[in-house]
C-alpha cells in the first residue's frame, strides 16, 4: 500500500463496496473467520445496496477525495471533521438533480 498513489487505497475500498453491493466492507467474510467475525446474518437486507448509487459517500481517516468510481458512481472520502483537539476536513457539495 505504501508504493499507491494518494486516494488509491480508499478508491479500491470503495470499488468493493459498489461490486459487492453491500455496506459490510468485506462480504462474505473468509470461511476462516466466519465464526471470528461479529455478524448478523439476518440483518443482511439492512445493510445490502439496492443499486448502485449516483453519490457514496465514505468517511474514513484516510487521504480525502472525490473521484468517479466504476463509470457511474462518485465517491466522496470528505475525511474527519475533527482529529483530536484540532480541526479537520470536510466537503462542500452541490447537488443538481437529472
Amino acid at each position: 500500500n505504501a508504493n499507491l498513489a494518494p486516494g488509491s487505497r480508499m478508491s479500491r475500498i470503495a470499488q468493493h463496496l459498489l461490486q459487492q453491493r453491500s455496506y459490510y466492507p468485506l462480504f462474505p467474510p473468509p470461511a476462516a473467520q466466519t465464526m471470528a467475525t461479529n455478524l448478523d446474518l439476518a440483518h443482511m437486507k439492512e445493510w445490502s445496496m439496492p443499486c448502485q448509487p449516483d453519490l457514496l459517500i465514505v468517511p474514513s481517516k484516510l487521504t480525502t477525495f472525490a473521484k468517479k468510481v466504476l463509470d457511474h458512481s462518485i465517491v466522496v472520502n470528505p475525511g474527519l471533521l475533527t482529529r483530536g483537539t484540532t480541526g479537520g476536513t470536510y466537503a462542500v457539495m452541490d447537488v443538481h438533480p437529472m
